[in-house]
């Protein structure tokens, strides 16, 4: 038997005491909460394996880069440095124990070759939650898209990794939006008459749509009424998608409060549990930290033509946001897929998108951003309003489109799995 004064990793140490009985330690031989040795060492040995890869879970293109391209890129050891490097334990008392304790299939593959362990961090071409999100489009598409229970186990899966042991969002994962601080909107407005209706009510003409009007966005579906907005108001033009000739106007708005936003360009900014090789859920805590951090490149990826259902996926996941978080933030921020991802847009949640139709003097000698005065009462339920001499009138002159050209037709064609093999963007 082994007794945890015997072990110095924590996890181990957890192991004895939660697993282990009464008996007498073959190494210091005290007496007390001890585990006998052979399901002790099976305990190790088993984690080591579900934690690492075997040359079965290597892509043929991955196994070819490293036995015959000669790649490092992927750490490859056999048992003995997996045991006493990965997993830190060369220095345990037990270790030749241990090693020599482990049964031939974790030395010897099927092929009676020695085996190799392949480290896995979540940046192999498996990768459990890509294939988890693949399923889990394919489900709201054509199989349960309104009452999905494995949706939602997947998304708590997902999303639990922003969330701190209370159940709060982590705060790097906020961001917020003070008041004075401008978000932009713009609207296509070819006639005179269009524009002074604008500049007569902006809050109502630049406001939410009505929900009769709201139609299918990257976010919301047909009817749900929201404000999607930019940071900037470059970006914000660009949303729109107006053309060259196309008059606009835009406004700033300003929250009446503070927002709260959940940040999904910092998603990979989020740490991961910190777990070590020997610890279970550490596969899969790896493999979501990859994943999470593609996440937002999956959600804002351009509507297909004629695919209706492109955006399918995100809608289901704002939803999903709105209603787990929605008593913590008031909204998205996410990148500006027309302007190559180098502006930022927000969506506010339905609830946080009334804008005040209440006229405010202007205060004298400030500058666009703090020009609400903060003494004027605003409707109860407004969340935002119109931050006074804001209004710009643009005739778009130029749409400018930026390419990345090949020199193959094939390249056109290149998988995104096929790209990052090629180290092409």
């Amino acid at each position: 038997m082994i007794c945890s004064d015997c072990v110095t990793h924590q996890t181990l140490k957890n192991l004895i005491h939660d697993t282990g009985e009464d008996g007498v330690c073959h190494y210091c031989g005290n007496e007390g909460t001890a585990l006998e040795k052979e399901q002790f060492f099976q305990e190790i040995l088993d984690r080591v394996a579900h934690n690492t890869a075997t040359e079965d879970d290597l892509s043929q293109y991955e196994y070819w880069m490293l036995f015959e391209g000669g790649s490092d890129e992927i750490p490859i050891a056999y048992l003995d440095v997996v045991l006493s490097e990965w997993a830190e334990l060369g220095e345990e008392l037990f270790f030749d124990d241990l090693y020599d304790y482990a049964p031939k299939v974790f030395t010897i593959n099927d092929r009676d070759m020695d085996r190799h362990y392949f480290a896995d961090e979540g940046e192999l071409e498996r990768n459990f939650f890509e294939d988890k999100w693949n399923r889990f489009i394919q489900e709201i598409r054509h199989t349960h898209r309104f009452f999905n229970a494995s949706a939602g186990k997947f998304l708590d899966s997902v999303f639990d990794i922003l969330c701190s042991q209370d159940g709060a969002l982590k705060p790097e994962c906020v961001r917020t939006i003070t008041r004075g601080e401008p978000l932009y909107r713009a609207r296509s407005a070819s006639t005179r008459e269009q524009v002074m209706k604008i500049i007569k009510a902006p809050a109502s003409e630049l406001g939410p749509p009505p929900k009769d009007r709201a139609s299918s966005q990257r976010m919301t579906p047909n009817g749900i009424s929201t404000i999607y907005c930019a940071l900037e108001r470059e970006t914000c033009l660009s949303e729109i998608r107006a053309i060259t000739g196309d008059n606009v106007v835009s406004i700033a708005m300003t929250p009446i409060e503070q927002l709260s936003l959940l940040d999904l360009t910092k998603l990979d900014r989020v740490d991961a549990p910190h777990l070590s090789i020997l610890d279970k859920g550490y596969l899969e805590a790896m493999h979501l930290k990859t994943f999470i951090s593609s996440l937002v490149k999956k959600m804002s990826k351009p509507k297909g033509p004629g695919d209706e259902l492109s955006y399918l996926s995100s809608q289901v996941v704002f939803e999903y946001l709105r209603l787990r978080f929605g008593r913590e933030v008031d909204g998205l921020v996410f990148p500006s897929v027309q302007t190559g991802e180098t502006g930022t847009n927000v969506v506010l949640f339905p609830e946080a998108s009334i804008v005040s139709g209440r006229n405010f003097p202007l205060e004298e000698d400030e500058g666009e951003a703090t020009k609400v005065k903060a003494a004027q009462p605003f409707e109860p339920a407004a969340r935002l309003c119109c931050i006074p001499d804001s209004l710009r009138y643009h005739k778009i002159t130029a749409i400018i489109t930026q390419a990345r050209e090949y020199k193959y037709s094939e390249d056109l064609f290149l998988s995104d799995l096929a790209r990052n093999r090629l180290g092409l963007r």
